[in-house]
């Protein structure tokens, strides 16, 4: 029911999370699907509004609703590729956005070269702790598992992206080894 409270609870809500929702889509979809991708969350929110948690809670389960409308995408997606592919009988369309442009500037071409080599699970668990900078206790939260299977999983994960990132060249980096072990602990 929209009362004036839930109405500037849910004000506050978009005003703190919004540009973060946009970043989320923005590194996985591109700036130009991100903020269609975002208004997508926030209704969903808005209508699911009493099931919104407070506090620090809300933003996880934003990126809840977030996963859920990028796996809605890609299905999409994957679906409009297969069609292309055969109406054309050409390979699939090349439909990179934005992102390895940015990635490339901040990270190197070798890390976005590894990265999307691995599978879309490990980049999302990668993505999720490091990039958006999630404890493994939140992503547990988030994929409703347990922070030993997020442990087990990212440590599996960073074992598959230091393979990838050996066969583009790249030497072990020690603050890798070093970051992990302390994503591990929180």
């Amino acid at each position: 029911m929209a009362t004036p409270a839930n109405e500037e609870r849910f004000h506050n809500l978009y005003v703190r999370h919004h540009p973060v929702i946009i970043a989320y889509f923005t590194r996985r979809i591109g700036s130009q699907d991100a903020a269609d991708a975002a208004d997508d969350v926030f209704t969903i929110a808005w209508r699911r509004f009493s099931s919104v948690p407070d506090g620090d809670d809300a933003l996880l389960w934003l990126y809840g609703v977030a996963r859920n409308i990028l796996s809605h995408r890609r299905r999409g997606t994957r679906r409009y590729d297969r069609l292309l592919a055969r109406m054309w009988s050409v390979g699939q369309p090349d439909l990179l956005g934005p992102e390895p442009e940015v990635l490339r500037g901040l990270e190197g071409q070798q890390v976005v070269k590894a990265l999307t080599s691995l599978r879309p699970d490990d980049q999302e668990l990668l993505l999720l702790s490091y990039w958006e900078g999630l404890t493994h206790n939140q992503i547990g939260e988030l994929l409703n598992c347990s922070k030993s299977a997020v442990d087990a999983r990212v440590h599996r994960a960073l074992e598959r992206m230091r393979q990838a990132m050996r066969r583009t060249g790249h030497k072990r980096s020690r603050q890798i080894s070093e970051t992990s072990t302390a994503k591990e602990r929180s």
